[in-house]
């Protein structure tokens, strides 16, 4: 009888564990009126409100214990200005399993506001919709008053018609304030207008982003400052994105600030929008960067399809190119010390005037540039090209071996190899 007694209880552990409404620790609540409900609940409570029941928002509420969130469904008022739904300004807070509805239609950009804004560390949030917000879905950003965010968890979120980005994870390092420790994946945006799924910046730090799909936005994922020094970002791994119909995959709008450490693998694109300003995968003013695994298809008429730039200690590799057909060329890297380019392959019916091509702009000395195993035997003029656009700058030294491509290398350089080329 003991016996039957313990798998009882194993049998409703393991329910209340799927299903939190379940959880002898849980409340119903009505979302209308959350604000109460949070107050009056203990700490750590489970906090369970009816997904099918949508209510109106004319005010932010705020989470200022650990509590957990289940089955949200709130919209904001139409034309409700600089207001939240959530803010979280406690620590150990989730929300779960929710729809949130903003504004964006009807609140114009100087207005905007996020739907979640989070001030605290170790939050989770997960299994959500965040549709139509004048600015972000989920918002990550600290203030002095709490300090550095660290640690959290946002998954496994979809966005539709959001202006700005689905997740935004913002630091104030020029205040000295910085998101550290965050995993973010499986976030979708679809009809983002000035954004994307996922920006990273401002003083963002051991930052992972896994899974992301954008259609019909800007980006799919963006790592950048907003123009003042401190703002560094450092260590950003970026892991699995597909984009169609976007202006770039991903990119970094990054000043010269010391921006360091940034991964990016698993990246592919097609269908994308001609921009002046950037490209279907864009690096910039980083140092240390391993950018591998990329196939775009369908760019832009104009070229770069792949430009880094200022960006030391750099490995570009496993990159495929497939029908550029536009003048100029597709892969292009500028002004970077250590930079090894391998299996490179351009590709498909249609081939640029240029493949590969290596530019001094800067009126500084490079050094350390590698390139090998480029494919780009079909292209219209030269295959790799080094150019030397600066005033007083040049190449102190480069290895340019055992690439299928003809190569146009005729900078000076104290050390220089340039062999096997077929």
């Amino acid at each position: 009888m003991k016996g039957l007694w313990i798998l009882i209880a194993l049998a409703v552990t393991a329910v209340a564990a799927a299903d939190p409404s379940r959880s002898p620790d849980s409340i119903r609540i009505d979302a209308g009126a959350l604000q109460e409900a949070v107050a009056n609940a203990p700490p750590h409570a489970v906090l369970v409100a009816d997904r099918s029941r949508q209510v109106e928002i004319t005010e932010t509420v705020r989470i200022e214990k650990p509590v957990t969130l289940v089955g949200l469904n709130m919209r904001l008022k139409p034309g409700l200005a600089k207001t939240p739904i959530i803010e979280v300004l406690s620590e150990e807070v989730r929300i779960r399993e929710f729809t949130l509805e903003g504004n964006g239609d009807s609140v114009k950009q100087p207005d905007r506001a996020p739907l979640i804004l989070i001030r605290r560390g170790r939050f989770v949030v997960e299994d959500g919709e965040t549709n139509n917000s004048a600015k972000d879905g989920v918002m990550i950003t600290p203030v002095p008053e709490y300090g550095d965010i660290e640690h959290g968890v946002l998954r496994n979120l979809t966005a539709r018609d959001t202006i700005r980005d689905v997740v935004s994870i913002g630091g104030r390092g020029h205040e000295g304030l910085f998101v550290r420790h965050l995993v973010v994946e499986n976030i979708r945006s679809y009809g983002s207008q000035l954004r994307g799924p996922v920006e990273v910046s401002d003083g963002s730090e051991h930052i992972t982003v896994r899974d992301v799909y954008a259609e019909s936005s800007f980006y799919g994922v963006d790592v950048q400052d907003h123009r003042r020094e401190g703002m560094v970002n450092r260590q950003i791994l970026i892991d699995g994105v597909q984009v169609k119909d976007c202006v770039t995959a991903v990119r970094t709008a990054n000043r010269d600030f010391g921006h360091n450490g940034l991964t990016i693998r698993n990246v592919t694109g097609v269908d994308f929008r001609a921009d002046e300003r950037w490209r279907p995968l864009h690096v910039r003013n980083t140092s240390n960067v391993v950018i591998e695994n990329v196939r775009i298809e369908g760019g832009p008429p104009e070229g770069p399809w792949v430009l880094v730039q200022n960006s030391d200690n750099l490995t570009l590799r496993n990159v495929a190119i497939v029908d550029a057909g536009q003048d100029g060329a597709v892969v292009v890297v500028e002004d970077s010390n250590n930079a090894l380019l391998d299996n490179i392959v351009i590709t498909g019916e249609q081939q640029p005037t240029r493949g590969l091509e290596y530019r001094v702009t800067a009126d500084e000395t490079f050094g350390g540039l590698r390139i090998r195993n480029v494919v780009a035997s079909a292209v219209r003029d030269v295959g790799i090209a080094l150019e030397d656009r600066s005033k007083s700058g040049g190449l102190e030294s480069y290895f340019v071996t055992a690439n299928m491509a003809t190569v146009k290398a005729d900078l000076p350089a104290d050390r220089r190899v340039v062999e096997g080329n077929l």
